[in-house]
């Protein structure tokens, strides 16, 4: 009893002087952890990507398993297909659209100071031809004038040249996507062999079936929302990029890949995803011409309805069984917390949560005797609580003994 004694008081005035310990050092142990992140980019990158391709991977292989003489190599043809698929769509990206954009960002670049000047001018002198707010007009308008064309001269062509700088050391980019294409390579040929290892360590420290059963669940669940959430989004957007950059072409629209290219990512984040792609998009248009400018939006209106109600749910379907509102959330806590990246992976892991969460309330619910149906805790729930109680039945815990004066309140 002195040992076990002796030991706890030990174990807990280690974790104190631990806990002292990281918060006066809060700053080097996020330098650490942020430096381990960084030299672990690879790995995190390709366990995105195994976990991207591996149902493209486990397809092949079944329509490999199919034929007898190729059962046995169904597993290492079907990583090098699901691979060499890869390698030939990054392959005509580089090839085909990459020099386009470079080049479209380029003459964007040089011309775009130009192109504000010239509709800030114009601006200008329709103001002025009414006396009666021409002068507060002319002020707004040259104010708005020197700051964008003093910002676009300074930060953005001093960003486009520290692009241009960066890429004289983009090695270690390519490196680190190598070695990230290699661990994908690794990870889904021996799939089943590594998540296998996961559940060995997670039942080395987990010894209650019910969580362990509980913890699987929700890692299916999991699997489900952000496979079907992420995989869908992507097809999604990818076509919504092709039918902008096809429209655009056929009106002989300025820019088209620039445009389609950004409306294409955007509609990857849920909700205001179009609206942050078309935004910036209209507003290069309207620089070249307002008559274009004013087609784009009306073609992304309908574009995005159409997106919406029909390709939207026919690739997504519930994915994520949230509503709009908890997608809103969803959207500007992880965007908040994590950026881009947030964005998109916030509506399927706010998803997650919201599972578990609901798991453990209708756990909790179900031993009080409650019912677990959300319609059933209208207005009248606590009376009807009140009258089972009395009656014989499961009752809340506080409204066993209520009186007429508590129930005129609810």
């Amino acid at each position: 009893m002195n040992r076990s004694k002796f030991m706890t008081n030990f174990l807990t005035l280690a974790a104190a002087i631990a806990l002292l310990f990281a918060l006066f050092h809060i700053g080097d142990i996020k330098n650490g952890v942020m430096a381990l992140f960084s030299a672990l980019e690879p790995l995190w990158v390709g366990i995105a990507f195994a976990y991207l391709l591996c149902p493209v991977a486990a397809f092949f292989e079944r329509l490999l398993r199919k034929a007898k003489k190729l059962e046995k190599v169904a597993r290492p043809l079907s990583v090098a297909i699901t691979s060499l698929a890869v390698m030939a769509v990054f392959a005509i990206l580089c090839a085909v659209l990459l020099p386009q954009l470079v080049t479209s960002i380029s003459d964007l670049a040089g011309k775009l100071p130009g192109m504000l000047e010239e509709q800030l001018a114009r601006l200008q002198t329709f103001l002025a031809s009414d006396n009666q707010y021409a002068s507060t007009a002319t002020d707004l308008v040259e104010s708005a004038e020197n700051m964008l064309v003093t910002w676009i001269k300074t930060n953005l062509l001093a960003t486009i040249s520290n692009i241009a700088n960066s890429l004289m050391s983009v090695g270690s980019a390519i490196v680190n996507l190598i070695l990230a294409f290699i661990i994908t390579i690794y990870l889904l040929y021996d799939r089943e062999r590594y998540l296998n290892q996961c559940r060995k360590l997670f039942h080395t420290f987990s010894r209650n079936e019910r969580v362990n059963d509980a913890v699987y669940d929700t890692i299916h669940q999991a699997n489900k929302m952000f496979g079907g959430f992420i995989s869908g989004k992507l097809l999604d957007s990818l076509i919504v990029g092709v039918i902008c950059y096809a429209f655009m072409l056929i009106f002989r629209m300025d820019y088209p890949l620039i445009i389609s290219v950004i409306i294409g990512v955007t509609n990857i984040i849920p909700m205001f995803g179009p609206f942050i792609g078309a935004i910036p998009s209209a507003f290069l248009l309207l620089l070249v011409s307002p008559k274009q400018c004013i087609i784009f939006v009306i073609f992304i209106f309908i574009l995005q309805q159409i997106d919406g109600n029909i390709i939207g749910p026919y690739i997504l379907g519930d994915s994520t069984g949230l509503n709009s509102f908890y997608v809103t959330v969803a959207i500007l806590l992880f965007g908040s917390l994590f950026g881009f990246i947030g964005m998109i992976i916030g509506v399927p892991l706010f998803a997650t949560l919201y599972y578990v969460v609901k798991r453990v309330a209708e756990y909790f619910l179900r031993k009080r005797g409650l019912p677990t149906d959300t319609a059933a805790y209208g207005p009248d729930f606590r009376k009807s609580v009140r009258a089972a109680g009395k009656n014989g039945g499961s009752a809340d815990d506080d409204g066993g003994e209520a009186s007429e004066d508590d129930d005129s309140d609810d």
